[in-house]
């Protein structure tokens, strides 16, 4: 019997992705549904609408996809969300373990509320040269996307 570990111990952290990113983008999950039919191992496809490009052209992207499975994405109709990605595909294809989308809800929503000082500023100032904030993206915003924990940093 195999062991499956979640996540996969050489999963590109948010950062990571930021860092490689040609393209930066706000999108809204529209829609989201079950494509196979399968009961345990589903594949899901939703409509996203680009809201805002932070890098690169206007996204081509209109669609995403993902499985269900141990470490998916945790994906959440009617969110905002921040993409950093390598190339401009028509979808958004996420993988298990994937942090190359944070939730940003909170920058369209209360600003500000619950501690939360919001994403898309810090990431336009990073995009311009910019540091970030120590711990960005946060916990929170991990927890809210990231469907299983995340590794602390070896001490």
């Amino acid at each position: 019997m195999a062991a499956l570990a979640c996540p996969p111990p050489d999963a590109p952290t948010f950062m990571d992705n930021l860092r490689g990113a040609s393209n930066v983008y706000v999108f809204r999950l529209m829609s989201l549904e079950v494509t196979d039919g399968r009961p345990w191992y589903s594949t899901l496809n939703g409509r996203i609408n680009v809201v805002s490009s932070l890098k690169g052209s206007t996204p081509k992207a209109s669609r995403l996809a993902y499985s269900v499975d141990c470490c998916a994405p945790k994906l959440i109709v009617g969110r905002y969300y921040l993409a950093a990605v390598p190339n401009d595909a028509a979808t958004l294809q996420l993988v298990r373990g994937d942090q190359s989308i944070i939730d940003v809800t909170d920058d369209f929503t209360d600003k500000g509320g619950a501690g939360k000082t919001g994403a898309i500023t810090p990431v336009q100032g990073y995009l311009s040269g910019r540091p970030l904030p120590a711990d960005f993206p946060g916990d929170y915003r991990l927890e809210a996307t990231v469907a299983c924990p995340v590794a602390p940093p070896p001490r």
